[in-house]
């Protein structure tokens, strides 16, 4: 949602970085995953509690951030002076913020650890890991790639314009739900 909300915001160069901080994201849960944090969680399971309410309070933070935001723009022409941002994003901060999302959403890593925990046994070499880890990245990088292509052409941007505000809306609800969804679940 991050990658499309800022392609559509922004421009593609902008929607890219936030691409590759979800990729780099995906990369370190496969290594933590190659390297045996599943065991570790399920013999400490308060470690995974606290990642779980970790990243449950991040969502509920960026989807609230995201609904007050939403409130304060009057209109969505706000948002747009000639078909572009006002409020521009550098690609670091957009990296990072893509990155720390995608690292604190338990439900990513724990998707990406349980996976490699199913392919990776005790005879599996570090080439092989390597490559397993690679071409998950990659796949998630082409995705949001592609995500960030779509979103970023003028005709998707002119029709996000007419309903900017129900969809930021609908996004920072979706955010808090899943937050509040990940709390509860702790």
């Amino acid at each position: 949602m991050l990658t499309m909300n800022t392609a559509l915001t922004g421009n593609r160069r902008q929607a890219s970085s936030a691409a590759f901080g979800v990729a780099a994201a995906v990369l370190l849960w496969s290594l933590l995953g190659a390297t045996g944090l599943l065991v570790i969680l399920k013999a400490f399971p308060w470690l995974q509690t606290s990642l779980k309410v970790l990243g449950g309070c991040y969502l509920l933070w960026l989807g609230v951030t995201k609904i007050i935001s939403t409130r304060k723009n009057a209109s969505a022409k706000v948002l747009f002076e000639k078909g572009h941002q006002v409020r521009e994003l550098d690609g670091k901060k957009l990296f990072i913020l893509s990155f720390v999302t995608s690292l604190l959403n338990p439900k990513t890593g724990l998707f990406v650890i349980s996976l490699f925990s199913v392919v990776i046994k005790g005879s599996v070499t570090w080439p092989f890991v390597f490559m397993a880890m690679s071409i998950m990245g990659l796949i998630t990088l082409i995705w949001h790639l592609f995500l960030s292509f779509a979103f970023s052409r003028s005709s998707a941007q002119k029709a996000y314009q007419k309903v900017s505000r129900i969809f930021d809306y609908f996004t920072g609800g979706l955010f808090t739900l899943f937050g509040a969804k990940m709390l509860a679940s702790s």
